[in-house]
């Protein structure tokens, strides 16, 4: 993730905003400085979540999912789940040691991929795994897998090889500079993104449906 400048991410926003006005006057007239600014700002971090949540999973820049003794829990028929972090909001990778290939598409809670994971019969398995987000007895919020995959021992073999994450964005003001993690590649897509936004705010639905879809043209070639 690129750590930038939330007064640098406004500037470029502000910018945008300009350069897709057709009244050059749009910035002295339409809303004050200061105003727009705290605008764009405060739809800095919808912006960054909504491109994270919709972009192709190779635009996007991950980290390590916590997966400890304590994270992990198995069961004895194979399957398994990963308690996720709070600050959890996409899966990238997640692969077990003797699993043939990564998943890299959660099943929803409830959905009929979910039914087909709760039947023994047609769970997926270590050649074709599958995984899907749900909530513990507690109520955290957990992603489940089915199955391990047995290793040389015979057993099932539950080790993590790879679990990749993207985290909600937020803003950290802790340096007194705010600043704000965005994947490098995305970054035009959610200066973009955050001006269609301000435009909502302002009541320009038009022209923000014209921010949106300049953003989401970066990685969807047929619009």
């Amino acid at each position: 993730m690129d750590t930038v400048s939330v007064d640098e991410l406004v500037k470029e926003v502000r910018i945008t905003l300009d350069e897709n006005q057709t009244e050059s006057s749009y910035l002295e007239t339409s809303t004050d400085n200061m105003e727009l600014d705290e605008i764009i700002r405060a739809k800095l971090v919808d912006a960054a979540r909504s491109i994270i949540e919709t972009a192709p999973v190779d635009l996007l820049e991950a980290s390590v999912l916590p997966t400890g003794t304590e994270v992990v829990h198995t069961n004895e028929d194979g399957s398994g789940y990963v308690k996720l972090p709070d600050d959890f909001l996409r899966l990238v990778r997640f692969k077990l040691k003797n699993w043939k290939r990564a998943v890299v598409y959660v099943e929803e809670e409830g959905s009929e991929g979910d039914e087909i994971q709760r039947n023994e019969f047609t769970r997926g398995t270590y050649i074709k795994p599958a995984c899907v987000f749900s909530h513990d007895s507690g109520g955290n919020r957990i992603m489940e897998y089915f199955t391990a995959g047995k290793g040389a021992s015979g057993g099932y073999d539950h080790t993590v090889d790879t679990a990749l994450y993207v985290p909600v964005p937020s803003i950290d003001d802790s340096g007194g500079n705010g600043t704000i993690g965005i994947p490098h590649l995305l970054r035009p897509c959610i200066v973009n993104y955050c001006a269609g936004l301000t435009e909502v705010t302002r009541g320009n639905s038009q022209q923000a449906d014209v921010f949106f879809k300049i953003a989401t043209s970066y990685y969807n070639k047929n619009e």
